[in-house]
């Protein structure tokens, strides 16, 4: 699947670059499902360091049939990347994880959020707040079950791109096929990895424009990751996913942009009625970016469920990026 927007750019526009996040439920985050990236290859010689944090407050819990799910915390993931252009259009990179589960302490936020905007609690408000409880059981088979607070090393990403088009000019349309390769580094049985290497191939696309005399842009992109044999819900798991991204953005002040970006992806799981475990998963991401000078800019967002129990309630944001 591959999503890409032509339209005509502006004098004005500048490029805008998607969020860097992706779906972080817990039995989701584990593989190599990718965010897309910037349709632009580093040039040679050009470095770029980044690290985000993602905060996920999970409240979900359906029995139907058969299957019982609850999952009820707050998984945070902490990522430093790096990456580097290599000459002839070639780009390679690395991503470290920190991965850690646990109860948290958001669920007041969090029910205050939604009360404010009129959004639903999903059931939020008449449990306990603040517990930690990742479990499924299916046909009387206690599949996962995770209850202590836990952290450590996610699984390494390899990250490589080749620019196929564009990015001569910054009004030009962009595009750059991505690749990226999952390391077992990360310890399945503490769902910080998947214990199996996933292999992602995807499109990213952009086009520059303004929006309302905004200058600013639009990306979009999106591929397929295959999925190693994993150990967790190994019986269940799928061996092909398909995602893809879309989103826009514009410089509405001389150092702030304002961005929305929404994320899609096929289940990675199948034999399952639950949402939670064999739902297609479709999150908007709502926030924008600071230019701290010419080299350093700080992403802050905000994500929802859009299909919901498919991915968490709400998602925390924040990356720091520096290029040179």
């Amino acid at each position: 699947m591959c999503i890409a927007f032509f339209i005509p750019a502006s004098s004005l526009a500048q490029s805008v670059t998607p969020f860097d996040t992706f779906n972080q439920s817990p039995i989701i985050q584990i593989h190599g499902l990718p965010a897309i990236g910037s349709a632009r290859v580093l040039s040679p010689d050009r470095n770029r360091y980044r690290l985000t944090t993602d905060i996920a407050s999970n409240s979900t819990r359906k029995q139907q049939g058969n299957e019982d799910v609850l999952f009820d915390g707050e998984t945070k993931r902490l990522t430093f990347s790096y990456a580097q252009g290599l000459g002839e259009n070639l780009e390679w990179g690395i991503r470290f994880p920190y991965v850690s589960h646990e109860g948290g302490s958001l669920d007041g936020f969090i029910e205050d959020w939604h009360d404010f905007f009129g959004l639903p609690q999903g059931g939020r408000d008449a449990g306990p707040r603040n517990q930690f409880i990742y479990r499924y059981s299916r046909n009387g088979n206690t599949l996962l079950d995770f209850t202590n607070a836990t952290g450590g090393l996610g699984d390494v990403r390899i990250n490589g791109a080749w620019q196929w088009l564009g990015a001569k000019r910054p009004d030009e349309t962009s595009v750059a096929l991505r690749a990226s390769l999952s390391v077992l580094s990360g310890d399945s049985d503490k769902l910080f990895g998947s214990g199996a290497m996933d292999t992602a191939i995807w499109v990213s696309a952009d086009r520059t424009r303004s929006w309302f005399n905004f200058p600013g842009g639009l990306w979009g992109g999106g591929g397929v990751l295959f999925l190693g044999k994993g150990d967790v819900l190994a019986n269940q798991q799928r061996d092909i996913a398909l995602f893809g991204s879309i989103g826009g953005g514009a410089k509405v002040w001389s150092r702030v942009s304002l961005k929305l970006q929404m994320d899609i992806h096929t289940a990675l799981y199948d034999k399952s009625s639950l949402i939670q475990i064999s739902g297609n998963a479709m999150q908007i991401i709502m926030g924008g970016d600071i230019a701290i000078n010419k080299n350093v800019r700080l992403d802050l967002a905000v994500k929802e469920d859009l299909t919901v129990h498919a991915s968490p309630d709400v998602v925390f944001h924040v990356g720091l990026t520096v290029d040179n």
